[in-house]
């Protein structure tokens, strides 16, 4: 194992590293199509009538938004233009106005990225675990076996904030700096929320400033707690599957337990690199337009050495059927 270790470090080494003036172009491209569209479609929802062709240009403007927050995850790494200062800020301004707390995620997601099936703690994990059926009620047990339903339609948006907000104050004692960050959150959220709410008051248009939000938060919710799911969930326990021990090395864990999915240079572009999940927990440090060739080599080493593949998906779509279906508790 430390062989193979050593020999995919060799293999993507050239592909660490900030990116290049190029990659910096086409991420930066990425990130103004999206904040136009965003904002396009919330303008013409505020002049346009309440109508149904006001309501598909938020939900227009809400699909962009998601992707922009997917992107704030390259900003975590620092991988999005190679100037970790300037992203982190970047991501605040991205996050807050959605009351996401992207200085505690930020924290948090570097947690996900050491404890990730391995440490039950991992605020990131989407899976119950044995013990947790165990003691789970009837109810529990229906919520656990259906994680679409619940995740994507139910919790939604404000399901991924409470749960961030609530794991940043758990996990304060192991990351001290969480404190902080939640802090900063807070104030960031309440400043740009109380602005805004104190104009809609003024402008009488607090209602639809609450459906304003309210369509944001399902659309992004869908979009991005499926995500996670689709990334993660039911492979918790595939590591103990593939080597039968504890011993496995940190990367070759991290490919067992991350999920890739099918996708071409453009999906992988809006998508920030994360159809190629596994390649990144194995290799954080590479930006994701590097991804897919950094996937192709480490799965070359991988079938060279009769080593199981990551898990794959055909489509992002491919997964609904398994994560709807309530007969596979560990996962699909």
């Amino acid at each position: 194992m430390q062989r193979l270790d050593g020999l995919m470090v060799r293999a993507v080494a050239d592909l660490q590293g900030p990116p290049t003036s190029g990659e910096r172009l086409a991420t930066g491209g990425r990130v103004i199509i999206l904040s136009v569209v965003l904002a396009a479609g919330a303008f013409l929802y505020w002049i346009l009538p309440a109508s149904g062709w006001g309501l598909i240009a938020l939900i227009s403007a809400g699909l962009a938004y998601a992707l922009l927050l997917i992107a704030t995850h390259e900003m975590v790494h620092g991988t999005l233009f190679g100037v970790p200062s300037f992203e982190f800020g970047l991501g605040c301004l991205l996050s807050w106005p959605m009351a996401w707390p992207f200085a505690t995620y930020a924290r948090l997601h570097r947690l996900h990225h050491r404890w990730n099936g391995l440490d039950a703690r991992d605020p990131e994990r989407t899976q119950a675990l044995p013990q947790d059926a165990l003691s789970a009620s009837p109810v529990g047990r229906w919520l656990h076996h259906h994680p679409f339903a619940v995740r994507c339609l139910l919790l939604g948006g404000i399901g991924l904030i409470l749960d961030t907000a609530r794991k940043g104050w758990q996990l304060r004692s192991i990351d001290p700096r969480l404190k902080a960050a939640q802090r900063l959150d807070g104030v960031g959220v309440i400043l740009f929320h109380g602005g805004m709410l104190a104009l809609a008051i003024s402008q009488g248009v607090v209602l639809r400033y609450l459906l304003f939000w309210i369509v944001f938060e399902r659309v992004i919710g869908v979009v991005v707690q499926y995500r996670g799911l689709v990334e993660h969930h039911g492979l918790w326990e595939k590591a103990h599957e593939v080597a039968g021990s504890s011993l496995l090395s940190q990367r070759l864990r991290q490919l067992a337990t991350s999920r890739d999915v099918a996708s071409g240079p453009w999906l992988n572009a809006w998508m920030g690199g994360l159809p190629h999940h596994s390649a990144h927990h194995a290799f954080p440090a590479v930006p994701s337009t590097r991804l897919p060739e950094a996937s192709a080599r480490i799965n070359a080493l991988l079938r060279a050495h009769r080593w199981p593949l990551p898990s794959r998906l055909g489509s992002y779509g491919e997964a609904v059927t398994g994560l709807h279906s309530p007969k596979k508790y560990e996962g699909f």
